[in-house]
């Protein structure tokens, strides 16, 4: 490959397509990554929710922005107006520069795979969480057809845990070009978040309202912890879809929880983590996660976890975290009471949770995300 020209610098053209008002890890991941990489000029292609998103957490890019709406509704139709604005973009990349794409969602996908296919003298990087089960019907073939792309023409694969790597591998990718980079937080920031103390609850969560975080499981658990502690609240911290969001709210009025669970939507970063600081405990009933970014933030902010024992979580959260079995909803609830009554056996957890987050820090995740790139671009 031509080398670039002495003096010249790179720039690093990131697909950030997938954002929606939701907090996505990935799309954190990268920002934060990318603030720390000083190496490239950078370009972010997304929607001017992620071009807000970027500059709220401090990136400084050049940002050329596909969608304008306010409010994310009607995922399969934003996502292909995004995908057809990327295409009409006219970017001004040259040999040895750097596509990145922040997810394996299609917006961020195809874009990517359009410019390698135009200039075979660039690098593709891609990102990759975790794999999506086949109940969820369109995502899953979504995420199959990213695959076919990412497989035959990625430069490399960064994972985020061990496992994805072996299941890629078992789906035919090719194993030397996958590399392991855990996501990180910023430790200080989470030290500096004040409680909000009039809105302190017994649990929260926090996380994407659809049924994959398990949100209606939150429901069952807490009607069960709330036999024995009548006045126990639990703050559900998220964004979703209305029609999800509608069936949230009318399950907690079934179960006569309206005064228990306390719906609040999509909050600010130091409003939602005061609310998650001020309670004792983090509940967090996902049925898949190829990491679980918000479980590593509640853990900075102090809080035990429980959580459904997903198989990422023996590699990523050894402590700090109490592991049910999948569906097991009378056991959460015993997990979530033994906890809020049992202070010593609290203290221990917490201070495992909090030991736990301070092992991954950006910093650390930015030098070894560089020193994968190293391995296949001369920087």
């Amino acid at each position: 490959m031509e080398s670039v020209e002495p003096g010249k610098r790179r720039r690093l053209f990131a697909f950030m397509n997938s954002y929606s008002q939701g907090k996505s890890g990935g799309d954190i991941c990268f920002i934060e990554v990318a603030k720390k990489i000083n190496k490239f000029d950078k370009t972010v292609v997304t929607s001017l929710l992620g071009k807000e998103l970027c500059e709220t957490k401090g990136l400084k890019a050049d940002y050329l922005i596909t969608t304008k709406e306010q409010n994310f509704k009607n995922v399969i139709p934003t996502y292909f107006k995004r995908i057809i604005k990327a295409f009409l973009l006219k970017l001004k990349i040259e040999n040895e520069d750097i596509l990145y794409s922040t997810s394996d969602f299609l917006p961020d996908v195809l874009p990517a795979f359009c410019q390698k296919m135009r200039n075979k003298k660039v690098y593709w990087i891609q990102k990759i969480f975790h794999l999506i089960p086949s109940n969820r019907l369109i995502p899953h073939h979504a995420q199959k057809a990213s695959f076919f792309l990412i497989k035959l023409f990625a430069d490399l694969i960064i994972a985020d845990n061990c496992l994805l790597k072996e299941d890629l591998v078992r789906q035919g990718f090719d194993g030397d070009r996958i590399e392991v980079n855990y996501p990180g937080i910023d430790a200080s920031y989470f030290k500096s978040i004040k409680a909000v103390e009039d809105k302190s609850s017994e649990a929260t969560f926090l996380g994407r309202l659809h049924p994959s975080k398990g949100i209606f499981d939150l429901v069952e658990i807490w009607k069960l912890v709330c036999v024995k502690k009548p006045k126990a609240k639990l703050a559900i911290i998220g964004s979703g879809n209305e029609t999800t969001k509608e069936e949230l709210k009318k399950k907690i009025e079934r179960t006569k929880l309206e005064h228990n669970v306390n719906v609040l939507d999509y909050l600010e970063s130091n409003e939602a983590f005061g609310i998650v600081k001020s309670s004792k405990v983090f509940i967090f009933p996902s049925h898949e996660e190829g990491f679980g970014i918000a479980i590593l933030e509640a853990m900075a902010c102090g809080l035990p976890v429980v959580a459904y024992d997903l198989p990422v979580y023996q590699e990523v959260f050894p402590k700090g975290m109490i592991k049910v079995e999948m569906g097991n909803i009378k056991k959460f609830a015993d997990e979530v009471l033994n906890l809020l009554d049992n202070k010593k056996f609290y203290n221990e957890i917490s201070e495992e949770a909090i030991n736990n987050a301070a092992s991954y820090d950006w910093d650390e995740v930015a030098e070894r995300e560089c020193g994968l790139m190293e391995k296949v671009i001369n920087l």
